[in-house]
């Protein structure tokens, strides 16, 4: 049976100050005992109807767990089976759905005080239920730490499935503090790298007078290195913006960008699993690093097309 509910560490309403937890949901202020429990062990449960069999019986415990109800498109406390509100308005289960997104592995595997606040600045930074709780200024400044947070996470994953490249870190480096700029920078000179090995082999099959069709797909790999650079660039340049509305057009450059990034990478993907790519490849072994994309390519295509989803929405 198909689940109409989805388990969720961590509550955008569970809020830490010094010694004391507090839950603030509704805009109240109640002082709990949390009860950390990974939502994990309720996932034999598969409806809202199920699931509020696992109320507390105190009104004070905090599993600092929810749920999304998909049917109400709403979420709620499993411990205490409130619904979510924050501001005087119901969370939506689409708006804590595009948080989650947005949030690493690494992120959504932490405490569930850390996990909670991500998902509450997220839901306030670029949920449009509260996109007039937070000044530009603020909004600004949290916009910006997500796309160097999360363009980040993108070049560490990538490097570490691209066989032309070194990994350049990994996400316990990225929450270590590690410069953001070295590994990025790391990333872009990798890119130039490939841009030229791409420039390289297209020149050789033009000598060899290799077929348009292959011919065209060596030249989108060069094509999708470029426009990969162009987009950590952009991400670089957004770091220096101040202005909301500045930072808004540099993010509509962002967007267009991953949105090529997307187009090409597609093409690539479609390419390189036809018949006739695999013919080819039999023979000629410098194409077994295109063979070899066909990975990355589903990587990419889930990692730009959330930022398309997310960015989209400010």
């Amino acid at each position: 049976m198909k689940s109409s509910i989805r388990l969720v560490r961590g509550c955008p309403c569970l809020k830490v100050f010094g010694d004391e937890t507090l839950c603030v949901n509704n805009d109240e202020v109640l002082e709990v005992n949390v009860i950390e429990i990974d939502p994990s062990i309720f996932s034999f449960h598969t409806d809202k109807e199920s699931i509020e069999k696992e109320r507390a019986e105190e009104d004070n415990v905090c599993y600092a767990a929810i749920y999304i109800n998909y049917p109400d498109n709403r979420v709620y406390c499993i411990s205490q089976g409130w619904v979510l509100r924050i501001h005087g308005r119901d969370v939506p289960a689409t708006d804590l759905e595009d948080a989650l997104q947005f949030l690493s592995t690494k992120d959504l595997s932490a405490s569930a005080e850390v996990c909670s606040e991500c998902l509450y600045k997220f839901l306030l930074t670029l949920a449009d239920t509260f996109a007039d709780t937070m000044t530009k200024q603020e909004k600004t400044a949290e916009v910006k730490k997500y796309v160097d947070k999360f363009s980040l996470m993108i070049a560490v994953k990538h490097s570490q499935v691209d066989n032309l490249m070194k990994p350049i870190g990994t996400e316990d480096d990225i929450e270590e503090g590690v410069n953001h700029f070295a590994l990025i920078r790391e990333y872009l000179v990798q890119l130039l790298e490939q841009q030229q090995y791409w420039m390289d082999l297209e020149q050789e099959l033009n000598k060899e007078g290799a077929e348009p069709w292959l011919i065209k797909l060596v030249q989108n790999r060069e094509m999708l290195a470029r426009f990969e650079f162009q987009f950590y660039s952009q991400t670089l340049q957004l770091r220096e913006i101040d202005d909301f509305n500045l930072m808004i057009k540099m993010l509509s450059f962002i967007l267009r960008t991953a949105d090529q990034i997307l187009r090409v990478n597609q093409e690539i993907h479609d390419e390189i699993r036809s018949e006739r790519f695999a013919e080819v490849a039999k023979r000629d072994p410098r194409l077994e690093t295109l063979a070899a994309y066909a990975t990355k390519s589903r990587i990419v295509e889930h990692n730009f097309g959330n930022i398309l989803q997310i960015l989209t929405k400010i």
